[in-house]
Parts: structure tokens; C-alpha cells; sequence
């Protein structure tokens, strides 16, 4: 007569047991997910990357790829100017390493393999006592001293570039902001619904870039792409191909949350192909996190301003201390082949198709090859397994 009693006892200890697992599930996840928002927003690299990016969205321009080798080259000088800076020269912020390097340099020694044996790459600079807003305000406004050199923002915004990393270092309150672009041979970024991290719908669009570095191609390399195929799996089996578009409408494999994978294949009239992929998460309506971009929306048009206006007047970043000389001009960039000027890639005339998305990315992209492991989602998943363990171990004692 004793033995039900003690079951039932067991019972509703292994009950309650279920129940505190649950609860700590919940509790770790939303945690990890506060801290993971957390870091991500006060990145000052990734929030002036999103900057950047959205700011060439505004204007008409693909966004660029993340690109973890070019955030080393990146990095590596910004901590390099400020150890300078510790060191009592300041005032010697140019494209040149303690070390003597180039940049060029360092993006190879970081082995990013540019076209054009490694030099179609190029790097800005600012610093002040700002933020990364400071940095882009100076990076649109700044005009160049010399008319054959481009201006930052001509950098930041040359379709020959399609990947860029962004460096940050800091020293006594002065910051350091290092932003590097390039192209390689066979890499063309895809953007989900430009460069979005989560949708609430698995109607999507997808933005492609093209090879416009080197519109012919070399060698094995692909040219100007002339037609594409997308597909939800790697293998593109029993996928048509399509003429090249910079915007094309696609659905995603599932209609439940998760992440989903997106594959595109450029071909060019050769016949070279190259694969991209980019993955978003898809979420429950109401869960997508709002976009704000106030900043964004204050920024004024680009001025038009007469080729004899000296950068100074055309712009300044956050003035730094009295005692600190201001960064020499940039190191010209190597010459390159002028391209004609670039048009947006949508025509304003044309009815928009494509499904609502939020139309900018968030405050940290990340483009599909650096993207790491969900940990939130792992350890619900694991959580949520060790309470079905103990659901069964009860269905057991029941029994």
C-alpha cells in the first residue's frame, strides 16, 4: 500500500524537476539573445558597416559583403595607428604601417587575393573623438585635394568593390576607424532582402551583384555575368536558367521558422559560373525586430561641390584635441581603369514588385560565409530535449 504513494511522490518531484528546466531554458535563452543584441550593437565596426551599407542603399548602390580577411587588414592598421598615437605621433595618420607597409600589403599578407595581382583594393580612413556616424558624415563629405584621386565616399561607392572590413581601435578617448574594399576574382555577394537578418515572410528578394572589376573575366574566372539560376539547394538540380537581374523575386524552401539558405549561380556569356549563398532567418510575424535608422534618414543629399572647393570646407570630422595635428592627406591609391559612372541599379520609374521587407540591414551584418553557429537556438533545442527526457522518465514511473 506504501508503493503508490511513494510513485506519486516521485512523480511530482520529477514534475517539478520538468518545470524548473523549462523555466531555466527560457531564462537562458532570452539572456543569450539580450547579450548577443548587446555586442552587436555596441560593435562599433559592425555598426559602421551597417552605416555604410545602408547609406549606399540609400543612394542606389548594392551593399557590400563582409569580408572576415579584409577586417583583419582592416584591424591590423587601426590598432596600429593608435599604438602611434600612445607613442607620441598622432598627428601621423596615413595609409603607411609603422612597419612600412601599404595597404596593399596588408590586405595580401592577409590573403585576400584581389584582381589585378592583388591591387584592385583600396582603404579610407577617419579619426576624431565621434562615432561611427561622425565617420560616415566624414566619409560622404570629405572632397579629395586632388581632382585624379577619388574621394572616400567615391571609394565606398566604386562598383568595382563588393566586399569592404572595417577596423576600430581607440586611445585616450581618440578613435580609429579603418575601412578596406576589394574584389576577387569568382566572388559575387548575394543580399536576402538587402542584407536583412530575418523575415516574416518566405516571400523574399534577393539582390545580386556582378563582376564589375573585371567585366571580361580571366582566365577560369568569370566576367559580367549575363544570366542566373537560384535554387534552395546547393546542387541547383532541375533549376532554369535566367536573364541577370539585380533584383529577382524568390521563396523560400519552408514556411517555418528557422534558417533558410539561398543559392545563386552567375554564368557569363564564356560560360564561367560562380556560386554565391546567403541564409536569413525566417520568424513569426511580430517577431522581426524594427529597423530604426533615424540617423540615416537626418543625412542630407551629397553636395555638388566645384572641384577648387579645399576638403576642409567640404567637411570635418569631430575636431580633435588642441595639441594634436590633424591626418595627413591619403596615400593615392594605385591608378586604376575608370569605369563609366555608375547608375542605381533599380530604375525609380519602375512599380516595385517584391514582397514588404525591412529594407535595411541591421545594426550588425554579416555576410553568409562568416556567419557562426546560432548558440541561442542549439541550447533551446538542447534544453528542450532534457525536458522531454524528464517527460518520459515520468510516462515511465506511471507505467
Amino acid at each position: 500500500m506504501k508503493q503508490p504513494g511513494r510513485a506519486l511522490g516521485l512523480r511530482r518531484q520529477l514534475k517539478r524537476a520538468m518545470h524548473q528546466w523549462l523555466h531555466l531554458a527560457s531564462a537562458l535563452v532570452l539572456a543569450l539573445a539580450v547579450s548577443t543584441a548587446a555586442v552587436a550593437q555596441d560593435d562599433p565596426r559592425a555598426h559602421l558597416f551597417a552605416l555604410i551599407n545602408q547609406a549606399r542603399l540609400r543612394e542606389g548602390y548594392a551593399p557590400l559583403g563582409n569580408s572576415t580577411l579584409l577586417n583583419q587588414a582592416a584591424q591590423r592598421h587601426a590598432e596600429d595607428l593608435a599604438s602611434e598615437g600612445r607613442r607620441g605621433t598622432l598627428g601621423q595618420v596615413t595609409h603607411d604601417g609603422s612597419d612600412g607597409s601599404t595597404y596593399q600589403q596588408r590586405i595580401r599578407e592577409a590573403r585576400y587575393q584581389a584582381w589585378n595581382d592583388g591591387l584592385m583594393v583600396d582603404e579610407v580612413l577617419w579619426t576624431g573623438l565621434g562615432t561611427a556616424e561622425d565617420a560616415l558624415v566624414w566619409f560622404r563629405r570629405r572632397a579629395s585635394a586632388d581632382a585624379d584621386v577619388a574621394s572616400d565616399w567615391e571609394v565606398l561607392t566604386d562598383t568595382r568593390y563588393r566586399e569592404a572590413g572595417v577596423g576600430f581601435a581607440e586611445d585616450n578617448g581618440v578613435r580609429y576607424f579603418v575601412v578596406v574594399v576589394g574584389s576577387r576574382p569568382g566572388v559575387l555577394p548575394i543580399f536576402i532582402n538587402e542584407g536583412a537578418e530575418t523575415t516574416e515572410s518566405p516571400l523574399i528578394a534577393l539582390r545580386l551583384t556582378n563582376e564589375e572589376a573585371v567585366p571580361l573575366g580571366d582566365g577560369a574566372s568569370i566576367g559580367r555575368a549575363i544570366e542566373v539560376r537560384m535554387s534552395n539547394r546547393p546542387d541547383f538540380e532541375g533549376m532554369s536558367w535566367q536573364p541577370w537581374e539585380p533584383l529577382m523575386p524568390w521563396q523560400l524552401a519552408g514556411e517555418e521558422p528557422g534558417e533558410y539558405a539561398v543559392y545563386v549561380e552567375f554564368r557569363d556569356g564564356a560560360g564561367r559560373t560562380a556560386v554565391a549563398e546567403d541564409i536569413i532567418r525566417l520568424v513569426a510575424p511580430g517577431e522581426s525586430p524594427p529597423t530604426p535608422t533615424p540617423f540615416l534618414d537626418d543625412l542630407e543629399p551629397m553636395p555638388e561641390l566645384p572641384p577648387d572647393v579645399p576638403p576642409e570646407e567640404a567637411g570635418a570630422a569631430t575636431p580633435l584635441p588642441s595639441d594634436v595635428t590633424p591626418p595627413d592627406e591619403e596615400t593615392p591609391s594605385l591608378p586604376l581603369t575608370p569605369l563609366p559612372a555608375s547608375t542605381p541599379d533599380v530604375d525609380a520609374g519602375e512599380p516595385v514588385f517584391f514582397p514588404t521587407w525591412t529594407p535595411l540591414p541591421t545594426d550588425a551584418p554579416a555576410a553568409a560565409q562568416d556567419n557562426g553557429p546560432d548558440w541561442p537556438l542549439l541550447l533551446a533545442l538542447l534544453l528542450q530535449g532534457a525536458a522531454l527526457l524528464l517527460g518520459l522518465v515520468v510516462f515511465l514511473r506511471r507505467r
